[in-house]
């Protein structure tokens, strides 16, 4: 499970910047983020075709069940002979009939049929334990893609709000500058902000447009599907909670993460492979039977009587004693022995990134908490800041390089506070993760 990777790519991506249709779940009117996870872990494309590989593993289980069973077949022959006859003086022809039934099974060869049923029964449970995994990689997805959106709504509010203030800003300079209070340089530099002010909404607007359009991709929805989003209302509750046990994360996530069964699966698979390899050197010891009967046109008996006649029936026990292969099943068992150990390594390898994407969930989840109350309080104070500064620019006492150094200030604080507050809430619900939570807002 790459968590670290998507944290970093909802930072990098969703807070510095702001195919076909599947109608296998009624669409909601408002996406909410469980609705969105649950459409899409229901109508996600690559998630179905992951189920169908599931699919494929069934069918090798049963046929896998089925090898242990006699095998039965039947044969019948016609043939038309032309030739010489006896006595060499005419053409003789002739009609012939044979008719068979046959049937073989193996008795014993090394327990190699009963391994491969459990094989198989392995590898259909490592198959649904895939698609498990790529369910949580979805959920994690969808997730972050929401968070990127709540992000980029406010963000706009923002910049409503910002834009409200800067044409009020505006105003208030044109009438400083017409009433000579005011350099028209400094009246410049007030319709410069309040420009960039504008701007700054359509890129906000335009931001969220398109992350509303990624998460549309995301769930698959059809060209002529509205995505209407869900916007709750997030108060700091949400963002500075109490953070679990690390250690107890970690214990929960070793039990129920997908990839870690899946890893004791393969080590299971891998056995049963030593197990089919070292069956080579055993004999193996397989039953067969047959039935047959056959007519000629040139008998002098009836159609039934040679039927009768040449019925016959054959049974019999086959025994194969491996004594040379040329290598080939110690090549097999060494094979398999080394997937052992590849497999205990693969085992330990997942502990190990699991182990490290917890503790690194933690440790952003600390530091994203830390720095929100930080920023919550820079906020605080470059708005006090600024609203003085403003106040003062309205009377004339300042002028308009300290009134927009301090809104740039109070912007940048804004941008710093949600890029925290959105960065703690992805941080804890990845932690809600690693516990087996399911992910809600």
């Amino acid at each position: 499970m790459k968590s670290k990777s998507l944290i970093s790519f909802f930072i990098l991506l969703g807070f510095t910047s702001i195919a076909p249709a599947v109608s296998g779940q009624q669409k909601p009117k408002e996406w909410d983020l469980r609705s969105c996870i649950n459409y899409a872990l229901e109508n996600n494309i690559q998630i179905k075709m992951q189920q169908q590989s599931v699919e494929i593993g069934k069918v090798n289980f049963e046929q896998s069940k089925a090898e242990k069973l006699p095998n039965l077949n039947g044969g019948i022959g016609q043939s038309f002979t032309n030739q010489m006859a006896a006595t060499g003086s005419n053409q003789e022809q002739s009609f012939t009939g044979n008719y068979s039934l046959q049937s073989a099974m193996v008795l014993y060869n090394g327990n190699k049929l009963n391994n491969a049923i459990s094989q198989n029964e392995l590898l259909v449970k490592s198959g649904e334990l895939a698609v498990k995994e790529a369910e949580n990689n979805m959920e994690l997805t969808i997730t972050a893609a929401y968070l990127k959106i709540l992000y980029a709504k406010e963000s706009v509010v923002n910049a409503q709000n910002t834009l409200i203030s800067s044409e009020t800003q505006n105003n208030r300079a044109k009438i400083l500058f017409e009433s000579g209070y005011i350099a028209e340089s400094n009246f410049a530099q007030v319709q410069s902000q309040y420009s960039k002010d504008k701007y700054a909404l359509v890129v906000a607007s335009n931001t969220l447009d398109l992350l509303k359009l990624q998460l549309k991709q995301l769930l698959q929805l059809s060209i002529n599907d509205t995505l209407v989003v869900h916007f709750p209302v997030l108060d700091d509750n949400e963002v500075i909670k109490a953070l679990p046990v690390k250690q107890d994360v970690f214990n929960t996530a070793l039990n129920t993460m997908p990839e870690v069964e899946n890893s004791k699966v393969n080590m299971d698979v891998a056995a049963i492979d030593l197990d089919i390899a070292k069956a080579g050197l055993l004999p193996s010891l397989s039953l067969s039977a047959s039935l047959a009967t056959g007519h000629s046109s040139l008998a002098s008996e009836n159609y039934a009587t040679q039927l009768g006649n040449n019925f016959y029936q054959n049974a019999g026990l086959s025994l194969n004693v491996p004594i040379f292969n040329k290598k080939q099943v110690k090549s097999s068992i060494s094979k398999a022995q080394i997937g052992i150990e590849t497999a205990k390594l693969s085992y330990a390898e997942i502990q190990t990134n699991l182990l490290t994407e917890v503790e690194t969930a933690y440790l952003d989840a600390v530091s994203a908490q830390s720095r929100f109350l930080a920023a919550s309080e820079q906020l605080k104070f470059t708005l006090v800041s600024y609203s003085l500064v403003e106040e003062q620019f309205n009377l004339g006492m300042k002028n308009t390089v300290e009134l927009l150094t301090e809104k740039t200030n109070y912007l940048t604080a804004q941008q710093e506070f949600l890029q925290a507050k959105y960065t703690a809430i992805l941080n804890y619900k990845i932690l809600d993760f690693y516990q087996n939570k399911p992910i809600e807002l």
